[in-house]
């Protein structure tokens, strides 16, 4: 069983006290709420890496916090009772997302599969020219690399447990490999750094 779901940004709303930044979207679930140094536990607002995950909009549910420890810029995703359940390293140079897990499972997303890559290689010809048309049309330049990302153990193969695909701009997660909320916290860290 999987379970899709997409990061989208949150309009501004003056009906709650979170300083709400993203809301995600789960297929046949209900929203998970993201708030960027919400006001009731006084993080400041400006730390973008530091975030917690509510059920509800008001943040009185909170599924897990996101924060910053130690030098190397890790980020530890902790559930409400104070537990680890991830850390999670950001992205160096934009291109490897890594997650670590209590067990001492690692998972490294590389943005752009081989598949990923290969459909782009063989539909670039036809990209090149709709963009020359695009350009002398007067619309512009719309070219992309290979976004989609999946999370895998060390060697590459078999099912990933989470997935982004580019083009619809979701996430597949199989939550029997892990954990829903730090699915999420990942993906938030991943749609707020592309």
């Amino acid at each position: 069983m999987t379970t899709v779901f997409g990061v989208h940004a949150q309009a501004t709303q003056g009906t709650t006290a979170l300083n709400l930044q993203s809301v995600i979207k789960v297929r046949g679930g209900n929203p998970v709420y993201v708030a960027r140094g919400s006001s009731n536990d006084g993080t400041p607002d400006d730390l973008a890496s530091e975030f917690t995950l509510y059920e509800d909009q008001a943040g009185h549910k909170p599924l897990c916090s996101v924060a910053r420890r130690g030098p190397n810029h890790t980020l530890t995703v902790t559930a409400p009772d104070g537990s680890v359940l991830a850390l999670l390293h950001p992205p160096a140079g934009g291109r490897r997302y890594e997650l670590e897990l209590p067990d001492g499972t690692r998972l490294v997303g590389r943005v752009g599969t081989v598949p990923a890559w290969a459909v782009y290689v063989v539909l670039s010809p036809l990209a090149l020219l709709y963009n020359a048309a695009s350009l002398v049309g007067g619309y512009g330049i719309d070219w992309h690399l290979p976004s989609r990302t999946a999370w895998r153990t060390g060697g590459g193969f078999g099912p990933a447990p989470l997935k982004f695909y580019g083009i619809t701009d979701k996430y597949r997660l199989r939550p029997s490999q892990l954990d829903p909320r730090v699915a999420y916290a990942q993906a938030v860290l991943h749609f707020w750094s592309t």
